[in-house]
This record gives C-alpha cells, sequence and structure tokens, in this order.
C-alpha cells in the first residue's frame, strides 16, 4: 500500500506541475491582437464631455436634415425627371450649408474643432468592452467576436481613433496602445489588424515603429493603405453613366443581408431603371462635364463637408498624388502652405515605402496576412469604374500589387498564381504567398458565424506562420476563395 501511495503521489505531483506547464504554454503562446476599424468605425462627438454633447452626424452626412429640407427634395426630384430643369445653385447651396453645419469638416491644419472627441479610446482588453462585439454584425467588430470564441475577449484590445485625422498622427496613439497591451500582457510582441483605413494606418505605423520589432503578424483586411481610384475625383475625374450606376446599385443590394441598408437600396432601385437612369445622365452632362457647374459642386458642396479632412486625401493612390494636388489647389479647395497640406504629403511618402516596409518586416520575422476581394466594379464616380474592387477598395491596391483583368475582361496569363477565372494574377504582388482573395465578398461585410469570417478569423489567431501553401493544406482553401450571399466558400 505504501509503494502504491508513493505511486500515486508521483503520479500526482506529475500531473500537478504537468497541467502547470501547460497553462503557462498557452498562455505565452497566446499573442495578443488589437483591431483597428476604418472610415466611420467611431463615433465623432460635438462638445465632448460636456453637458453639451452631441454626435456628429455619420460621415457628416445629416440624411434627415436632407429629407427636411424643401430646397434639397424639390431639386433631386427634378433630377428624375427628364422634362424638369434643376436648379443647381440652390440645391448645392442648400447642401452645402447642412453639410457644413454638423462640424465634420477639420480646421484648414487638419486637425478637429475645438471640443470634438470619441468615447471609445479603451487601453484595456475588449473583456471590459462586451457591447463592442454586439456593436455591428458585420466590419472589424465581427472579426473580434469571431476571435473571442478561438482565444478570449481578455487577449483582444480595440484602436478606435478619429478616423478623419492624419494616419501618421493616429499611429503614435496606436503605437501607445501596442506599448501599454505589451505591458499589462508580459507579451513580446501583438498582432495588428486594419481593416479598410486600419491599412493605412498600420502603413504608417510600420514605417514609423517596424524596427522595434514587436508586431508578430499585420493583418490587412481589405485594406486602403494604397489608396484606391475612387479619389481621382480630387483630380477631378468626375464621370458617371447609366450602366455602371445601376449594375453597382444592384451589387449593393446583395451585398447587406437584411437590415435599413438593403431597404434603402431597393427603395432606389424601385424608382426604375429609366428614373435612375434619367438622373445619371443629367448628373453627368449638367455637372460632371460642366466645367463651371463641377467647380460649384465642389467649392459650394464638397468643401464645406470634408475637404479639410487629411485621410480621404491619404487614400489618394501613390501614381495620383500630384495631378490630385494640382486641380484641387488650383481650384481653390487645397492651400499648400497649410498643415493639411503638409500631413498629406507625409503620408505620400509613407504610402512610396509600403512595399519596401512590406518585404523588410517580412525579412526580419514578421508574419503578413493581406485580404483582397474582388468581383465587383469600382464606384461608378470616375473613369475607373470597370476596375475590380470590393465596393470600394480597387483589388490591385488592396492586395499590394495584383495585375488585376478589367470588369467583364479575363487575363491571358498562367501560372500558380492565376486565379483559376482568369481575373487575377498574384504573382506581381508584394507577397505573393501572403496574400489571399475572396470573390464576390463585399468591403468589411463580413458576418459573425459566417464561413468566410470563421476561416479568416482563424488565420488571423494561428500561432504557426502563414502562407498560401500552409493554408491550403491546414484548412483546404487556396489563394483564390468564393463566397455566396451567406457567405459559404469554396475555392475558385
Amino acid at each position: 500500500m505504501k509503494r502504491l501511495g508513493k505511486i500515486l503521489c508521483v503520479l500526482l505531483a506529475f500531473v500537478t506541475v504537468f497541467s502547470s506547464a501547460s497553462v503557462a504554454f498557452a498562455k505565452e503562446k497566446v499573442t495578443p491582437v488589437i483591431v483597428m476599424h476604418g472610415l466611420g468605425g467611431s463615433d465623432l462627438f460635438n462638445n465632448f464631455g460636456t453637458e453639451n454633447e452631441s454626435m456628429i452626424a455619420q460621415y457628416g452626412l445629416d440624411t434627415s436634415a436632407m429629407l427636411r429640407n424643401p430646397t434639397v427634395m424639390q431639386e433631386a426630384l427634378k433630377l428624375l425627371d427628364k422634362g424638369r430643369k434643376v436648379n443647381y445653385d440652390k440645391l448645392f447651396a442648400a447642401l452645402g450649408k447642412i453639410l457644413g453645419a454638423t462640424g465634420f469638416n477639420c480646421t484648414p491644419d487638419g486637425n478637429p474643432q475645438p471640443g470634438q472627441g470619441i468615447d471609445c479610446a479603451w487601453d484595456d482588453s475588449l473583456k471590459y468592452h462586451p457591447a463592442y462585439f454586439e456593436l455591428r454584425n458585420f466590419s472589424i467588430n465581427s472579426f473580434a467576436k469571431q476571435m473571442r470564441d478561438l482565444i478570449g475577449a481578455k487577449n483582444l484590445y480595440a484602436f478606435n481613433y478619429d478616423w478623419r485625422l492624419d494616419v501618421h498622427e493616429t499611429a503614435k496613439q496606436l503605437r501607445k496602445l501596442v506599448v501599454a497591451v505589451k505591458k499589462q500582457t508580459g507579451a513580446k510582441k501583438v498582432t495588428i489588424v486594419g481593416m479598410s483605413l486600419g491599412g493605412a494606418v498600420i502603413s504608417a505605423y510600420m514605417d514609423a515603429y517596424k524596427e522595434k520589432q514587436d508586431v508578430a503578424r499585420y493583418v490587412f483586411l481589405n485594406g486602403a493603405q494604397l489608396g484606391l481610384d475612387t479619389a481621382r475625383l480630387f483630380r477631378l475625374d468626375f464621370t458617371m453613366d447609366k450602366k455602371s450606376v445601376l449594375s453597382y446599385l444592384k451589387h449593393l443590394e446583395t451585398a447587406f443581408e437584411g437590415g435599413a441598408q438593403r431597404d434603402t437600396i431597393r427603395a432606389i432601385l424601385a424608382l426604375g431603371d429609366a428614373r435612375i437612369g434619367t438622373a445619371v445622365e443629367k448628373l453627368n452632362r449638367e455637372v460632371a462635364h460642366n466645367p463651371k457647374m463641377r467647380k460649384k459642386f465642389y467649392l459650394t458642396a464638397l468643401k464645406p463637408w470634408m475637404t479639410n479632412c487629411p485621410s480621404p486625401w491619404e487614400c489618394i493612390p501613390y501614381g495620383e498624388f500630384d495631378a490630385c494636388v494640382k486641380q484641387m489647389s488650383k481650384l481653390g479647395i487645397l492651400d499648400k502652405k497649410s498643415g493639411l497640406y503638409r500631413k498629406i504629403t507625409r503620408y505620400h511618402k509613407i504610402q512610396g515605402r509600403f512595399k519596401r516596409n512590406l518585404k523588410w518586416v517580412k525579412q526580419h520575422g514578421a508574419d503578413v496576412m493581406i485580404i483582397a476581394n474582388y468581383g465587383t466594379r469600382a464606384l461608378p464616380l470616375t473613369s475607373k469604374t470597370n476596375n475590380h474592387t470590393d465596393l470600394i477598395i480597387d483589388t490591385k491596391y488592396a492586395s499590394a500589387g495584383a495585375t488585376v483583368a478589367q470588369y467583364g475582361k479575363k487575363l491571358k496569363s498562367k501560372g500558380r498564381y492565376v486565379s483559376p477565372d482568369k481575373i487575377i494574377d498574384a504573382s506581381t504582388c508584394t507577397l505573393p504567398d501572403n496574400t489571399w482573395f475572396v470573390k464576390y465578398a463585399s468591403h468589411g461585410l463580413y458576418r459573425y458565424n459566417t464561413q468566410a469570417t470563421k476561416l479568416l478569423a482563424k488565420m488571423i489567431v494561428r500561432r504557426e506562420k502563414l502562407s498560401v501553401k500552409s493554408v491550403k493544406k491546414k484548412y483546404g482553401f487556396s489563394q483564390f476563395i468564393q463566397t455566396d450571399e451567406k457567405q459559404h466558400i469554396k475555392n475558385v
């Protein structure tokens, strides 16, 4: 009996030690994850922290005020009727007054107006902010919720920020959170996940802090790090056509499953192709291609709304920057002596170093995961509407360099990096073995607990290094994945 007791004691001690070691090992292996939203991800407030605090309308678009304004409604209805003449002077003046009154625009130096702020600048884990997971059933929130199921809320942090502002300055705030997370958790490294504009923030962070080497994995989800061609509106590339607009609206309808967004799109489509076409043709002929009226639109409606905000300027692709600056300076919208100009020029240079920075972090041990979507045309407001996008960001930019066929066309390329549908050639990506493409998935609209979101969340928190080959071996999915309306996934 004594001998048996000794054996049991030894076994018990072994189990205790092994269990403790296992827990320590597990804790050591969980890398904290910082998730970061894009445009519109944090609510903005006027008179923040005072009894007069009020929320700024989302994107500065006070739609209720527009619907209540008789001038806006009267002139908008005239757009639908071929026989009625629109008074654009009155329409643009009314829009400019409404948009300018929201407080959305920044100061001429690209700073927030006095007294503005956000109410969600946290430095503790999402364990203490459970409402974050239910804020919306898509975007970065759904990814955070999916990752919570895998690694726990205590290992998740949200970097919330004023998304109107300069991403270089925002990256400084991100640095403070990275340091705080490391201190709180004892981790040597973190994973940073940026969606949409969050990709540009990661780009600025990488440029400034890559040599700290305390990021285990950089994740770009539909990232705006290299901009989007819709920003060509800054170079006065403004054009519309009926076919592209109707096609885009129908893509939008399928992008939103339920909710007010789909109802809104369906209400617009219910106007009928003929009326929508009439409005598009009028706007194209009488505004977009009428230099005098186009100038009035930019100066009267757009300028009061958002042209002092740095982040839209920082979404201009590198090769388009000079032309955009030239046109907006000539028009009187951009002052090249302003703080705004200094900020956007600084990020323009960072953007030019992005691909080199991406290679540097990879060569120095960091993992990289780039997700780019395709299968829908670009926003139908510029000559680049036939680019493949995720509804917002062009696939060639989100992927850091893929060669992409025009919408409705196919490539003649061959090779292992060419998609089976002949739309994507990933061999020209900066990191082709760390870049994945999701067909028909819309910008940021990944929903919780769908096959698509589950797969990407598993990839984000995976301990092993990521590559096209390793993901195919582990999960069975290739570099090119296709989704349906329910976000079921299969290989293209």
